[in-house]
């Protein structure tokens, strides 16, 4: 029974489709093989690059090497020797006339080595003489002295005396400014700063130009033009040196980490626009620089294909074996949903009260017994509600038939103590006047607050009506403070309570009523006591009011509706001002005693 309950369980049962469809992650699992698979090719082909760019670093490093070794043998000449002597004192004339030695010197040398282009040696004071194999060249000081000896190569070439220093931004149009731009091109430099043998001073700077094209040969010549682009970039970033000579004096797309700790070899892949490179990089042990090459993924994804192939078609037949098997068990799953939309769209057309017959066994069946319950109680809802808006619509044609217009109040009363005057009844004169006082707050003010005196001026216009209905048996003694009279109190809270008293005072007709009325303020409250010359409360009765009006609640009238009117006056204080204030009973030894108990505040506060 419990297998079954488990089986009828909608979580259970979506948990077997997606079980089903979780063939889908085969996806996922394909795009992850061909990832590794990616990964392992460029692996691969990053250990072959380390063991091709450990080789071509030895050869650029034999090639360095021999510059250097050629540079010390062209100084060793005696023509040299004799031009670098004393050399900071020779005048630019007298270095000139060593300008065909150099020549003839420059010439066997290039001869010899064809990957060297250009020779040059340089002095502060004396300008620049050389040349290539076809070509001598001079260079006065002024010249010079604005270009050259102002450059960032130069200094370092004497301060790394006696080592070499390597510089890839010069062209040869930089050496020869008679050189057209179909025949410029790129050189690596190889400067050193150079003396006699005897002299301790650095007299000149000798400069071995080699052509950037016999540099770009030795690792590009076995560069596929489908496996990328490589070039040599120096610290900067600025490519000194490509496959693809356009590329010479741009910046590299990246730059590995420099500094000692820096890697020496390594990779990283970045996007060229639409397409993703990786970038393998090793540094070069002479130079600072690095020599990179760039490889498009694509060039991996063909040695893939056929895996990738396979992939995708155990991809789409999984695929369609989801497609179908979701589509039968979701069409089975779902069909309980589709049948309460169609519900809820007949609730929506104003059919109200419809329900479902067949309830499942699953979660979809605790949904479908809500909305069973939810109907019907949409029905009763709307039945109540239309009651609620028949009553109250007896109620607001009930309010219209009870509603009087003051003008029309005031303008019959006053038409009724004129004819009072006229017939010389004085007594209804003045009760009509009163009873017109009484009313003007009520239409006149808004304000549910007023002072202590306009209370008791209402008050006292109802004690003259009340002693016109009793004969003037009504004996009223005020004792309140002048002081105490500009307190706020709630408009026509006084008068409930003074009825009250007038009510459980009189014992029968012709009996006389003393009603007291103080106030005073002490503690930051106001303090009223009204008391009356009745018969008084029972103990038990005065316990069980007091527990009545200190709980704010109601409790059964004496039937004449005096309790009412102590409850409802009870109520409207702690809606005022809380639960602590109120009215409470105290016991006397003759009648009764209410008090009043609300904050002292000044109208106007």
């Amino acid at each position: 029974m419990k297998r079954l309950r488990w089986f009828q369980s909608l979580r259970t049962q979506l948990i077997l489709v997606f079980m089903v469809i979780s063939i889908a992650v085969l996806a996922g699992a394909s795009y992850y093989i061909y990832s590794f698979m990616l990964g392992m090719v460029k692996d691969q082909n990053e250990r072959l690059l380390f063991q091709q760019f450990q080789q071509l670093d030895h050869n650029i490093h034999n090639l360095i090497s021999e510059v250097d070794r050629l540079q010390k043998l062209f100084l060793q000449d005696d023509g040299m020797q004799e031009l670098l002597l004393n050399l900071t004192e020779k005048s630019e004339l007298e270095f000139l006339n060593y300008k065909n030695m150099l020549h003839a010197r420059i010439t066997r040398f290039i001869g010899n080595y064809s990957y060297v282009h250009s020779i040059y040696v340089t002095a502060e004071n004396q300008g620049a003489v050389g040349g290539s194999g076809d070509t001598t060249l001079v260079h006065p000081v002024e010249e010079w002295s604005k270009t050259f000896f102002r450059s960032e190569p130069f200094r370092r070439s004497k301060e790394q005396y006696p080592g070499i220093v390597i510089e890839g931004s010069l062209t040869k149009s930089f050496f020869n400014p008679y050189m057209t731009e179909d025949n410029d091109g790129a050189l690596v430099s190889v400067m050193r700063g150079t003396r006699a043998i005897f002299d301790p001073r650095i007299s000149a700077t000798l400069i071995f130009n080699i052509d950037e094209r016999y540099l770009a040969s030795i690792y590009s010549a076995s560069l596929d033009a489908n496996d990328g682009e490589m070039f040599i970039a120096d610290a900067d970033g600025r490519i000194v040196s490509a496959s693809r000579q356009d590329r010479i004096g741009s910046m590299s797309p990246y730059m590995p980490p420099d500094g000692a700790d820096g890697p020496v070899y390594g990779s990283h892949d970045i996007v060229d626009g639409s397409d993703r490179v990786q970038i393998v990089y090793r540094k070069l042990q002479d130079t600072g620089w690095y020599l990179m090459k760039e490889i498009p993924l694509n060039v991996y994804s063909s040695q893939i294909y056929t895996v990738q192939r396979m992939i995708f078609l155990v991809f789409l037949l999984s695929l369609i074996v989801i497609l179908i098997v979701s589509y039968f068990w979701l069409n089975k799953m779902i069909r309980p949903l589709h049948l309460l939309s169609g519900k809820m769209k007949d609730m929506s057309r104003g059919e109200l009260g419809v329900t479902f017959d067949e309830v499942p066994s699953n979660e979809f069946g605790t949904v479908i017994r809500r909305f069973n319950e939810m109907s019907l109680s949409i029905v009763d809802l709307i039945k109540k509600n239309n009651a609620m808006q028949e009553q109250k619509r007896e109620l607001e044609i009930e309010a219209l038939q009870y509603q009087i217009n003051p003008h029309f109040l005031y303008n019959t009363l006053n038409s009724i103590r004129w004819m009072a005057s006229i017939i010389k009844a004085d007594n209804i004169v003045s009760t009509i006047v009163a009873l017109g006082n009484i009313l003007r707050p009520v239409f006149s003010s808004k304000d549910p607050m007023c002072s202590l005196r306009d209370e008791i001026s209402y008050l006292q216009h109802y004690i003259k009506i009340i002693n016109t209905r009793f004969d003037n048996n009504v004996i009223f003694d005020i004792d309140i403070d002048e002081s105490d009279l500009d307190c706020r109190v709630p408009r026509f809270i006084l008068q409930p309570l003074v009825e009250n008293s007038i009510a459980s005072g009189r014992q029968d007709e012709g009996h006389v009523i003393h009603i007291a009325i103080r106030a005073e303020v002490a503690d930051g409250e106001l303090v009223i006591r009204i008391a009356d010359s009745g018969i008084g409360l029972e103990p038990g009765r005065m316990e069980a009011l007091n527990r009545s009006l200190a709980a704010g609640e109601g409790y059964e009238s004496s039937g004449d509706g005096s309790g009412i009117g102590l409850n409802n006056v009870n109520k409207r204080i702690r809606l005022y001002f809380g639960p602590q204030y109120g009215l409470h009973f105290e016991a006397r030894e003759k009648g009764a005693e209410v008090v009043m108990r609300i904050p002292a505040s000044q109208v106007g506060e």
